[in-house]
């Protein structure tokens, strides 16, 4: 991986490694300016070996959570790179006709092959320019068709027979034998003679020396298999969805099928399988210009340099998707390591007090927390880094089973690059070390005989200072980053109270953000403009003296509010449509935990006075629920740092299982099979042109399960349909569809826009049926990314996604190969559950052989009696017509199998998100430690009064639960409201279908983060319980 959010690799180890260097300088001076100060620091490590392991593990979760999401990047990179550089092998760049841009993958579904004149007009190019760069090109004809090992009696529908030009092999080593690795002679082989790949023996159970017969125009013939090759692009494999092939010589397949074109031509270049890639630039160039000098009406198709960057951009992007879900623990560990100093501080208050005493400044005791917290943040940063690598792999051990079964067929291995680890172990030190010096300064600010006495400190209101003529000279240069600059103007230099500054930096950067997000329609701006405009007002009257429960609850419930009324476009007739992305999804979870944890922090009174009142029902335990519920009103702060911690990740995870679990009911519903419960694929080769009759003529029963049936013509591919808006806009790949007679009578696809005039989605398909030159087309040409983006460049514009109703729209179609065209009338876009069965622009048949002659190829759809059988329809069907190569599926089981896909991939984001339950565990685990010796002396009062062992204990448990459960209700209910708003938007794809909650999933949760924590505040409890009574009476 070499890029992350856009910016080098590279650039980043530089810079990251430089700002590390600094922080460990700025210890380096504390060891040798005051070594005493540095050692003061490191010898609170060892004193409590269980605390500093659970400050260990709470640091290092920053650190674990980007080495995962960097080593993740790495690991997708290498293996989908890995999987190109083996499967094109020699095959650096292809030739394809008419200028059409395929990728690499899809190199055996075009329909639209190289004319044998061209192909000769081009080797004779080649020839003619000797380029030193070019190893070698041949042309590779691939030809579907239906296989049947007899000696094994196994069949597969779709197998491509490629033929291999052999009088071209010089620079193509690719026909590989999978058993001793040898390079084997297609040129040798026989007219019945051919190899066959290891996908395709795996599914037919073929031996050397088998026998194997297909069909070619329901014709028969058989080719005696001589070895087992690699499974490569030169031995059949075409695309990620029909990897099963048979290789032979190029004149053999020709004379069998008919003709003498071939479907792309290979090049070489000069080189390995690996270094080759670097002249791909050069070469392209070379053959752009072959091309044209000749006039061959061919193009250049898409490169294995293309696969590779495709590689990059995968695993860029998994890195930033898992960082960006990330983004929800590091916060939490922040949060964390804040909490832990300052719980440090308020241990050593009377130390540090009776240091100051003496003559120790307030620098010296920042730089003996820092020498602490580096000490920390090194070791914690080692660990995290090597748990991350851990975390990695078996993230991709995952992923390689959710991928292997799947059509793609991509096996994860995992891989990790020293420069990634550097970055994660840099950053993770950069960040912590940020924090830890953040909280040294903060909790150094202290009252000298306060903390001597070991009493609360007098919380005086700040005053004015008087100028300081020299900060508000530094402040001027500063200006060039504008927070810090106003900071030592106004702070420094002109005395300002710094909350007075807080609170005006969070109203005047609030209202940019906010009126920035107007003007430009971004959503993030937008949201974190009125966030903090909300922080800063509330900062703002509480300093104007006006009480603060009422001020922040207020604040607080209008912030909540507010988010979710954004987040379902309720307030778009206010503010007009906003567009965000999934930095929404952090920014709305930070917002609305702060905002109800303010809410529930100054509100905590009333909830402990219910709980009281709860517990008095429960005579026994009431002592204990008294003395639990008073703790947590006297620390508000560590009482808010851990319900945000806690209450972050349940918010994300919860989040996470709605949104998955609603889009699972959008795409398994039952309307987005349109009517259909059976799919049946033509091949090429062997067309049908009367399924049921094919059917019935073969003995088949299948038909009498039929309800309705219908046909869709297709063209060879998505690269041979060309589709355009703008009249004066070059044309683009998109797949149009002929719908016959059958098909648009019995369909009930539905559509989530109709043009105006339609009152309902059949009077949409009556158009089509009664052959009007209009069309419908799916959801992916709509929308604009989220949710349902197109996996084509084409976009319809003029339908406004909030609109249910639209002007119709006049697109031009074209064949690319005959340029006959036609324009048609968009009046319906189907539902994005629908689309995913029925892709494409659908036109009546009469208008598609119109503009596309004789279609290609078709697809069969059937409806049944008996929906619950498609399964067994499907396969009877396919075995009836195995020697039509016909494949049949159904739509139900195929669209599950997809679903099932994604909501494993789901599980495994959820998976990643739920270490930051880590965090949170941590912190009950640190607060609960420190209880233990902060109430040493209570603990004895409370004993001697006559508070048994096991009240102390419960007292213990149940104030750890108050915490948690709170931080649990909290995350979860904010997630419903946030996700409600959200699903039930009327642009929204499932606001059809209702909201519902996956309470399972959520539940399971709520308890296991419940149980952790008890779990990690049980051993406090018990040390808390068996201190003797006299001890601790006795404790200083």
């Amino acid at each position: 991986m070499n890029e992350f959010f856009g910016l080098s690799m590279t650039t980043i180890m530089v810079v990251l490694l430089t700002v590390l260097a600094v922080c460990l300088a700025a210890v380096a001076y504390v060891v040798l300016r005051n070594r005493i100060l540095f050692f003061m620091g490191l010898r609170n490590m060892p004193r409590r070996m269980a605390q500093t392991v659970l400050i260990v593990i709470g640091l290092m979760l920053s650190t674990l959570i980007i080495s995962a999401a960097l080593s993740t990047g790495d690991t997708v990179d290498y293996s989908i790179s890995k999987l190109a550089y083996e499967t094109l092998g020699h095959v650096d760049e292809t030739i394809q006709p008419g200028n059409l841009q395929k990728d690499a993958s899809s190199l055996g579904d075009s329909g639209l092959d190289v004319e044998a004149d061209q192909y000769r007009d081009f080797q004779q190019a080649t020839k003619t320019a000797n380029n030193s760069n070019i190893d070698g090109s041949m042309g590779v004809l691939f030809e579907p068709a239906p296989v049947l090992n007899p000696t094994s009696r196994l069949s597969e529908p779709h197998v491509e027979l490629t033929g291999l030009d052999t009088s071209a092999l010089d620079g193509f080593p690719d026909v590989i034998s999978a058993e001793d690795g040898r390079v084997l002679d297609v040129a040798s082989l026989a007219p019945n003679e051919a190899y066959m790949n290891e996908r395709a023996t795996d599914k037919l159970g073929t031996k050397l020396g088998d026998t194997v017969r297909f069909w070619v125009n329901n014709e028969p013939h058989e080719f005696k298999i001589l070895d087992i090759v690699k499974d490569r692009v030169l031995t059949g494999v075409a695309n990620d969805e029909h990897k099963e092939g048979i290789v032979t010589r190029l004149d053999t397949l020709q004379k069998l099928f008919g003709h003498e074109r071939v479907s792309f031509i290979a090049i070489s270049n000069r080189g390995g399988v690996r270094d080759s890639v670097a002249l791909t630039d050069s070469v392209e160039s070379d053959l752009r210009g072959i091309i044209q000098n000749n006039n061959l009406r061919l193009g250049l198709g898409d490169s294995k340099d293309d696969g590779i960057r495709t590689a990059e951009q995968v695993g860029n992007f998994m890195a930033t998707f898992f960082m960006i879900l990330g983004l929800f623990s590091i916060g939490a560990g922040v949060l964390l390591i804040i909490m832990i100093f300052v719980m440090l501080a308020a241990e050593r208050k009377s130390e540090m007090g009776m240091a100051r005493a003496v003559g120790m400044k307030r620098g010296h005791l920042v730089q003996m927390f820092l020498s602490e917290g580096t000490a920390y943040n090194i070791l914690s940063a080692m660990v995290g880094a090597g748990l991350g690598i851990l975390v990695s792999f078996g993230m991709a051990y995952i992923m390689s089973s959710i991928f292997a079964s799947s059509e793609f067929g991509v096996t994860i291995e995992p891989h990790v690059t020293a420069r990634s680890l550097l970055i994660a172990y840099s950053l993770g030190v950069v960040l912590t070390f940020v924090t830890v010096t953040f909280a040294s300064f903060r909790i150094s600010n202290l009252n000298i005989v306060a903390a001597i006495r070991g009493t609360a400190e007098d919380k005086r209101p700040e005053h004015r200072r008087r100028i300081r003529w020299w900060w508000v000279v530094i402040a001027i240069p500063a200006m060039i980053f504008p927070p810090l600059g106003l900071w030592f103007l106004l702070r420094n230099g002109l005395g300002l109270p710094s909350a007075w500054i807080l609170s005006g930096f969070g109203l005047l950067f609030g209202t940019l953000f906010f009126l920035l997000g107007l003007s430009s329609d971004k959503a993030f701006p937008f949201a974190l403009g009125f966030s903090l405009i909300g922080a800063g007002l509330a900062r703002l009257l509480t300093l104007l003296k006006f009480p603060d429960r009422p001020v922040y609850t207020a604040v607080g419930v209008f912030l909540i509010i507010l988010w979710g009324l954004t987040a379902g476009g309720r307030l778009d007739f206010v503010f007009g449509t906003l567009n965000g992305d999934i930095e929404m999804f952090f920014l709305s979870g930070v917002a609305m935990v702060t905002a109800a944890t303010y809410v529930l922090i100054y509100n905590s009174d009333v909830i402990l006075a219910l709980v009281t009142r709860i517990g008095g029902a429960f005579g026994t335990i009431l002592p204990a629920v008294k003395t639990a519920v008073a703790y947590p009103l006297e620390n508000r702060f560590r009482t808010g740092m851990t319900l945000a911690m806690i209450s972050l990740v349940v918010f994300s995870l919860t989040m996470m299982s709605t949104m998955n679990f609603n889009f699972d009911r959008l795409f398994l519903s039952a309307e987005s099979r349109g009517g259909w419960d059976v799919k049946i694929e033509e091949n090429a080769n062997n067309q049908i042109a009367d399924l049921d009759g094919a059917l019935r003529g073969a003995g088949s029963s299948a038909p009498d399960q039929f309800r309705t049936e219908g046909r869709v013509s297709l063209g060879g591919g998505a690269s041979s349909t060309e589709v355009r808006q703008d009249p004066n806009a070059k044309f683009e790949d998109y797949p149009v569809v002929g719908a016959d007679k059958g098909f648009l009578e019995n369909s009930s696809i539905p559509l989530d826009h109709r043009a105006r005039g339609y009152e309902t989605d059949q009077a949409v398909w009556q158009d089509l049926l009664a052959g009007k030159d209009v069309a419908v087309i799916d959801s992916f040409a709509v929308r604009r990314g989220g949710f349902g983006d197109s996996p084509y460049d084409f976009k319809v514009t003029g339908i406004d996604e909030n609109d249910k109703t639209f002007a119709p729209i006049t697109l031009q179609v074209r064949d690319p190969l005959s340029r006959r065209s036609k324009q048609v009338q968009v009046i319906g876009v189907t539902s994005l559950g629908a689309s995913t069965t029925f892709a494409g622009l659908y036109v009546p048949d009469s208008a598609f052989r119109e503009v596309f002659g004789e279609p290609e190829l078709s697809n069969h759809f059937v409806g049944l009696k008996d929906q619950s059988k498609s399964k067994d329809v499907a396969k009877d069907i396919e075995s009836t017509l195995l020697t039509a190569g016909v494949q049949a599926e159904s739509i139900k089981a195929k669209v599950d199998e997809d679903q099932a896909l994604s909501r494993n991939f789901f599980y495994l984001m959820q998976g990643f998100m739920s270490l930051g339950l880590l965090v949170g565990i941590a912190a009950v685990g640190v607060i609960a430690f420190r209880m233990v010796v902060e109430r040493r002396q209570q603990i004895g009062m409370l004993r001697a009064i006559g508070y048994k062992r096991s009240t102390v204990a419960l007292s213990f448990l149940l104030e750890s639960s108050f915490v948690t459960l709170l931080a649990i209700f909290s995350g979860m209910v904010l997630a419903i409201w946030l996700s409600y708003f959200l699903l039930s938007a009327p642009d929204f794809p499932t606001n059809k279908n209702g909201y519902a909650i996956p309470w399972l999933q959520i539940i399971f949760f709520g308890v296991f983060t419940y149980v952790a924590s008890l779990l990690m505040t049980f051993i406090p409890a018990r040390q808390a319980a068996s201190i003797p009574t006299a001890e601790a009476l006795r404790y200083e």
